[in-house]
């Protein structure tokens, strides 16, 4: 698996479209077919996720996920938290990844 992290509007979609992946192959923030999940930090809007679905999340060719831990802090505690369960899974998913690329200024910089 392929994990694509970086900001809003970094490239990590048009990344992966160079990869060969085309507009079918996307899944947006929903587990589901396609070989690409697309804001995997809106599928944890809900909760963590089951070791099932964690399972699923690594067996698909790439999984792209927004940064949303920097910048400022919000007061609502439950934002607080969904940031810091999108960090920690982010981390779950770079240990299991084949392969990590942070995207900034749509240029791609390969991590692991």
């Amino acid at each position: 698996m392929i994990l694509v992290v970086g900001g809003i509007a970094s490239g990590k979609h048009t990344y992966a479209e160079s990869l060969g992946y085309a507009a079918e192959d996307f899944d947006e923030g929903v587990l589901a077919d396609g070989k690409v999940l697309y804001a995997l930090e809106e599928l944890l809007r809900d909760g963590g996720l089951s070791e099932d679905a964690f399972a699923a999340v690594c067996a698909k060719d790439v999984v792209i996920c927004c940064e949303v831990g920097s910048g400022v802090v919000p007061l609502d505690k439950g934002e607080r938290a969904w940031r810091e369960l999108v960090g920690r899974t982010v981390g779950r998913l770079s240990e299991r990844a084949d392969q990590v690329v942070r995207m900034v200024c749509g240029i791609p910089t390969t991590l692991k």
